[in-house]
């Protein structure tokens, strides 16, 4: 934007300039008239229009989050920090270089330690060193990613994968995901890129492994339920056990409070509730008495 207002302002300059320097000369009675170019009268206009001009060519501006390059007739020269910048015209050329935080999520298969096949996807985040800028550029045409980064975390995958069964991979995975982050790391040091942080966004495995662990993963939740059940059903057998226990003690010890007295007692409270104090007219069995009045009698001998 700013290149283009300076261009605006030389071109503006230099108008100015021709129309100072063009003079038109009349004679006197106005019928002929004869043009002349005077360069003097419009040098500040002219003057004023290179600098305009040779400011366009160049200026430049760095984004914030870049590192601009320099190079001098294809040499790099030296680094620009973000912000407004001079540099040679028609000489210089600036190429701007990210140091943002960037991501990158490749995927790749391994085999695990145990001969399983393992698809892992990896995000990784990184920035170019903001120092060596020049270098990313010159050696990696600033094409990291595809140049070296890339190839060091499927190489990583591969590595690292190698050592844990896939199990250990599921259960294991921050110490998994600790060895790919490292190696990564000692990869992309010498290129002067700088890795954040390394995360394990997804493990897939075989149709058939993961048929086996979802089987597996049924057998043990059978297991376990059998096994709860066994439990409940020796709790509520104690339970019976331990109530049948408790009555037979109940009885027990009601027994042994039964007396003559007792029983002669709750014959006449029961004769004094229910029994209107006639006798019934006819007496079946041998016994040849009321057992009510056995209870009595009994109670009289005490």
């Amino acid at each position: 934007m700013a290149n283009f207002l300076f261009f605006l302002l030389a071109l503006a300059s230099f108008g100015y300039g021709i129309y100072r320097a063009v003079v038109i000369m009349r004679d006197p009675r106005g019928e002929d008239k004869r043009i002349s170019f005077a360069p003097a009268r419009g040098a500040v206009g002219f003057v004023a229009g290179l600098v305009f001009f040779f400011m366009a060519l160049s200026f430049t501006v760095i984004d914030a989050g870049s590192v601009g390059v320099v190079k001098r007739f294809g040499n790099p020269v030296r680094q620009l920090a973000p912000g407004p910048h001079f540099v040679l015209p028609v000489a210089d050329s600036v190429t701007p270089v990210s140091v943002q935080t960037r991501i990158v999520k490749p995927s790749e298969e391994a085999a695990s330690h145990d001969l399983q096949v393992v698809r892992a996807e990896i995000t990784l985040a990184y920035h170019v060193d903001a120092l060596y800028a020049t270098s990313v550029l010159v050696n990696l045409n600033d094409d990291a990613e595809n140049r070296v980064i890339n190839p060091a975390i499927l190489e990583a995958i591969k590595a690292v994968t190698a050592r844990y069964d896939v199990q250990q991979l599921i259960s294991e995975r921050p110490k998994v995901r600790d060895g790919i982050e490292e190696f990564v790391r000692a990869r992309l040091e010498p290129y002067h890129i700088v890795a954040e942080t390394t995360s394990i966004t997804n493990f897939s495995f075989s149709k058939d492994f993961e048929a086996a662990i979802e089987a597996k993963v049924t057998a043990q939740q059978l297991a376990e339920k059998a096994t709860n059940d066994l439990k409940r059903i020796e709790i509520e057998a104690n339970q019976k056990v331990a109530a049948a226990e408790g009555e037979a003690k109940a009885l027990a010890a009601q027994k042994s409070q039964i007396t003559a007295e007792l029983l002669q007692l709750r014959t006449i409270e029961m004769m004094d509730k229910h029994w209107d104090g006639h006798l019934p007219e006819t007496i079946v069995g041998t016994g040849g008495a009321l057992p009510m009045m056995d209870v009595l009698a009994a109670g009289h001998r005490k």
